[in-house]
């Protein structure tokens, strides 16, 4: 019995150990909002981007600063305009079930996230391709989509125009290749654990909604001699006091969500966990122009005026925003938008002008402009739009808020069902046109009904040019049509802050916010 008693402790230490070794490899990252889906056509907003970076790759991907690198391509070249590009895939791809990977792949997958019937929110980013528009918007078919595999391991796509903004727009979370055999074979189930077919750096596992996601590494993916951590936990948080609990009880090893009051408190400690990088998202109010008043430019500029975005960046979110007069963030690289000279002026000049602007529209003290806000379930965000209702109701406007969850919000703007949605844009890729595409007329992603044909022909214009610094400043134009008109009311840009743990080695910032964890390290394991 003593014998057996040993044995038995002797088991139990074991797997005690055994536990430990297996929890020290594993990356525990506190990611928000948990994902509608892990389809990547499907698939919206920055928490469904790190789980799609980690399970798939495109033809080309982000490397750890968050600068473009070679993906399941290991070159590419382009003709002199750059309107042709052609891709050559790395030797001896596979799936995460062994199956090749060859170019015929990627040309399944861009005609997917074109087909009408995915209705995927991305799909216009892919418009540079000739026919790709057409067939989004079910005037083409799958074959006049110009993306071709002349052999298993290349792929050329022709575009519309020279596009130097391709190589970026390939690297955005939608471009990835998914598995054609597994859709087939699976239907709308094929993202489930054990259907989930991938060829990123890691595989999905195990799924438990509201509660964890779980993946481990690719044993078929091109590079795994590099990827040092095995297995990778994701944790969907939105309130952020638990998500900052977690994380100082040692249950997450990153978090990109906790309240910014504590960021006094970590700056004065000079925290190393906090970690800061200029953000590639625009905050705004989107306004549904085909609605009263909403379709009158003067309403929509008074609303505007009135508000004080150094308090909303300052008081409300500590410094970790600056202040927005234009919808492209300052982070987008060789870009300048204009400020209008209003922004320069007092409140209080602003808030005279804006009753004017009001009064004009026939909004007086004893008829005041009557209307409701809808802003996503979080502590901070609830800050921010009662803030902006008090400083509304200074000029006499009276807003109501409803709070819904974040893809309620994204459903109602896509389909118009809103009065006024504080919304946010984050880009996973460095080109303005990200931001300005989505104010343009009947495509996919317009979020406001706004319709103007000038600024439709000078987005186009631009995007026809093949020098890059020439496309930026036709681009600029574009924005200050759009601003003239302010469909939507830009509020600020915010920082990306994370808290990552001491654990965690390789966390390079960036402003694409792009922390493959492919590219991380755990001490001690």
């Amino acid at each position: 019995m003593r014998s057996l008693k040993y044995v038995l402790a002797l088991v139990l230490l074991l797997v005690g150990l055994a536990s430990e070794v297996s929890s020290a490899s594993v990356l525990v990252r506190g990611i928000g909002s948990e994902p509608e889906s892990f389809d990547p056509h499907k698939a919206v907003g920055t928490s469904a981007s790190v789980i799609t970076y980690d399970l798939f790759e495109g033809l080309v991907t982000v490397d750890a600063r968050g600068e473009v690198a070679p993906g399941a391509a290991e070159s590419w070249t382009t003709n002199a305009d750059r309107s042709v590009y052609t891709f050559k895939l790395r030797p001896g791809l596979k799936w995460s079930d062994g199956t090749a990977l060859t170019a015929e792949d990627f040309v399944y997958s861009m005609r997917r996230l074109l087909m009408p019937q995915t209705a995927a929110r991305y799909a216009s980013f892919l418009y540079l391709i000739k026919g790709a528009r057409a067939y989004n918007t079910g005037r083409g078919t799958a074959e006049t989509v110009a993306v071709r595999a002349p052999n298993p391991t290349t792929v050329i796509f022709e575009l519309e125009a020279p596009g130097p903004q391709f190589l970026e727009i390939l690297t955005g979370v939608a471009a990835v290749a998914v598995p054609q055999h597994a859709i087939e074979k699976h239907g709308r189930e094929w993202t489930r654990p054990g259907n989930l077919i991938s060829n990123g750096a890691y595989q999905l596992t195990a799924y438990s909604p509201n509660t964890f996601i779980k993946a481990k590494r690719n044993p078929y993916f091109h590079s795994l001699n590099q990827v040092k951590v095995s297995e990778v936990t994701y944790v969907p948080l939105e309130d952020d006091n638990a998500s900052l609990k977690r994380f100082q009880s040692g249950e997450l090893d990153v978090t990109q969500r906790f309240p910014p009051a504590q960021l006094d408190r970590l700056r004065k400690a000079k925290s190393p966990a906090l970690r800061v990088s200029p953000g590639r998202g625009s905050t705004m109010l989107a306004l549904n122009t085909k609605r009263v008043p909403f379709d009158d430019p003067r309403v929509r500029k008074a609303l505007a005026l009135a508000l004080d975005r150094d308090v909303l960046t300052q008081r409300i979110l500590r410094g970790t925003a600056e202040p927005a007069y234009s919808l492209v963030p300052t982070s987008i690289s060789n870009y300048q938008s204009e400020i209008p000279d209003w922004s320069k002026k007092p409140l209080t000049a602003r808030q005279q002008e804006a009753k004017a602007l009001l009064a004009q529209a026939g909004y007086e003290p004893g008829k005041p402009l009557k209307f409701t806000m809808q802003y996503y379930t979080e502590s901070k965000t609830r800050t921010l739009a009662v803030a902006m209702v008090s400083m509304w109701r200074a000029v006499g406007v009276n807003c109501e808020l409803i709070n819904k969850d974040l893809g309620a919000i994204i459903s109602s703007v896509q389909s118009l069902n809103y009065e006024v949605s504080l919304y946010a844009w984050y880009s996973s890729f460095d080109d303005p046109g990200t931001f300005l595409d989505l104010l343009m007329t009947k495509e996919r992603r317009s979020i406001t009904g706004y319709s103007n044909s000038d600024y439709d022909a000078a987005v186009r214009a631009a995007n026809r040019q093949a020098d890059p610094a020439s496309r930026s400043k036709s681009l600029a134009a574009a924005e200050t049509i759009l601003m003239r008109d302010m469909p939507v009311i830009p509020l600020f840009f915010a920082e990306g802050q994370k808290l990552v743990g001491p654990r965690v080695e390789g966390w390079i910032e960036n402003s694409r916010g792009a922390n493959l964890t492919r590219y991380l390290a755990l001490k001690g394991s």
